[in-house]
């Protein structure tokens, strides 16, 4: 008798065991001066419908008034507010993030941006996903705000549909961001999380690392992400735009070799990576990045175009030739 009973316990819990457990998710939201975004983006998580529920982990990356007096109270659910009392940049915040956490799937999440309300449960899906993913980028859906008028506008990038060949997948990661992108936490210790010593463009270097090391990226479309498009807190958009290219340059040189294996992807990102340089007067790189582009990618259009317009514009406008 009391060995029937044991053997029915015993498979009770082998049966258990079997069940799958619903994926656990962190989101990880970073944050500066920005309260009343920022509650928003907490709404976002806290009223999804799944039951993939997610923890929060929020770094308030040296606000002027700290973020714990102004939503701890409110939010039960948050729980973890790491402090920084002088800004260390949005890589060092996230990489913070990283380590304050223990799930197996991390989600990033600017202050500005929210979630769809089945965003997890989207998510939640595509972890399941065969082959299994490493990471998974959802669709946006751009929210242009103008003196608090929000007009949306669903955006045709990042997301590239799965029938198309796996460079074209790749491909449209060209223009993501690391806001509402979902990691196995895993991956990203492995490849040493963001590079702390870029301000901008890395979330591109992350994704570099991260295929460079064949770890599989899936797209989502059904997970939908609002980026805010705003005027609020920030730099000024000449100086941010000269960071970017200086910053999208050192990203080209570090991952030259892999984006060579991947000629749509790089046709794609070196194209913008020259249009910045050029537009912001660095004449003799952006001609140089367009050369590298029409090596990797020779049937590249677009790259053809610019490389003998830009050439010929050198010539006529500053009187000589900026390389070959």
């Amino acid at each position: 008798m009391v060995d029937s009973i044991r053997r029915r316990f015993e498979s009770t819990i082998k049966g258990l065991s079997a069940i799958p457990m619903p994926t656990q998710f962190t989101v990880i939201i970073t944050t500066k001066n920005r309260p009343g975004y920022l509650r928003e983006a907490i709404d976002s998580v806290l009223q999804q419908k799944s039951s993939h529920q997610a923890k929060i982990v929020i770094v308030d990356d040296g606000s002027d008034v700290p973020v714990r007096q102004q939503v701890e109270d409110y939010y039960q659910d948050c729980r973890k507010i790491l402090r920084n009392d002088e800004s260390v940049g949005v890589s060092a915040a996230r990489n913070q993030g990283i380590q304050a956490t223990e799930t197996d799937w991390l989600i990033f999440l600017d202050d500005d941006d929210w979630l769809a309300e089945d965003f997890l449960v989207k998510m939640a899906d595509a972890t399941e996903a065969i082959p299994p993913p490493d990471f998974i980028w959802p669709s946006r859906t751009m929210v242009y705000e103008d003196q608090g008028v929000q007009v949306p506008k669903r955006a045709s990038v990042p997301f590239v549909p799965t029938t198309k060949s796996p460079d074209e997948v790749l491909a449209g990661l060209f223009d993501a961001t690391s806001s509402g992108m979902a990691f196995k936490r895993s991956c990203l210790l492995q490849v040493g999380g963001f590079d702390e010593g870029l301000t901008v463009s890395e979330d591109r270097d992350l994704i570099f690392k991260l295929l460079a090391k064949d770890y599989c990226a899936k797209p989502e479309e059904a997970a939908v992400l609002f980026f805010r498009i705003h005027g609020g807190p920030r730099l000024s958009r000449d100086e941010k735009r000269e960071r970017q290219a200086e910053a999208d340059l050192t990203v080209l040189s570090r991952h030259k070799q892999f984006l060579g294996g991947h000629p749509i992807l790089a046709d794609r990102f070196m194209g913008r990576v020259a249009k910045r340089l050029w537009e912001n007067r660095f004449y003799k790189e952006a001609i140089a990045v367009t050369n590298l582009q029409c090596h990797i990618s020779p049937f590249s259009l677009r790259a053809r175009k610019r490389q003998i317009g830009w050439h010929l514009l050198a010539f006529f406008r500053l009187g000589k030739s900026l390389g070959s």
